[in-house]
């Protein structure tokens, strides 16, 4: 008898600071929605809910995406005081390492507008080590939507399969004192599977036309929640 070898989806991060893991973890991105976000309506002020036209709470494309991957939240206290010939960053104890990029690494290659803007590359040493089954890349992003007024974390694309430290990278816009507190978001990591696609470049079809007169009468038909009602038809009829 054969056995069929099962598939490894497993996404592991491990830290080597006892209690992180418990006490500040990584976790789901559904976890860290923005409360701007928690508190929009789903319709505007005095709208008919059964015939208005929703509010961005009922954007397929923002729900889903605050659902996609996992958060890195700061596991320490950062206090960060900023000037234009330097910083001084402090954490609660020597356990917790920090570095910063000098210009000569990254902020002398920008374009002049965005070396204006840049006051520091902050690099934190973070504690957590990640594993990714072969083939499958963790793609850093800042905290997308979040709005954050004080630094944005530098995109970048990591092979958890064959590197495993998390480095992530908080770009800071402004000058200051900055006091990031344990738990604040800093960046979302999304699991990507990297593959070679057929890449296509052409005019449409007419099973083309087809296919998209039958999404627009059939999201254009209804009141509300068309996107997701769009959903369930295209659902059963891949099946």
């Amino acid at each position: 008898m054969f056995w069929k070898k099962k598939k490894n989806n497993d996404i592991v991060f491990s830290s080597n600071l006892k209690g992180l893991p418990e006490i500040v973890p990584i976790r789901e991105s559904k976890y860290f929605i923005p409360e701007w976000f928690k508190k929009a309506p789903a319709f505007p002020l005095g709208s008919n809910e059964l015939t208005g036209i929703p509010t961005i709470k009922r954007c397929p494309g923002f729900i889903d995406f605050f659902k996609l991957g996992y958060v890195l939240p700061a596991w320490c206290d950062f206090h960060l005081e900023i000037g234009e010939d330097g910083a001084t960053p402090k954490t609660p104890g020597e356990a917790f390492e920090v570095s910063y990029h000098p210009n000569h690494q990254f902020v002398d290659y920008l374009p002049e507008h965005m070396k204006q803007q840049v006051k520091l590359a902050f690099k934190p040493h973070c504690p957590w080590t990640v594993y990714t089954p072969k083939g499958i890349k963790l793609l850093e992003l800042p905290m997308i939507h979040h709005y954050n007024p004080d630094f944005f974390a530098a995109s970048g694309l990591l092979d958890a399969h064959l590197f495993h430290e998390l480095n992530p990278i908080l770009i800071f816009t402004k000058t200051g004192e900055f006091f990031i507190k344990r738990g604040t978001p800093l960046a979302m990591l999304i699991p990507i599977k990297t593959e070679e696609f057929n890449f296509i470049i052409r005019e449409a079809t007419k099973e083309d036309y087809n296919e998209m007169g039958k999404q627009v009468y059939a999201i254009s038909s209804v009141f509300n929640n068309n996107f997701r009602k769009y959903e369930k038809i295209k659902e059963e009829k891949d099946k």
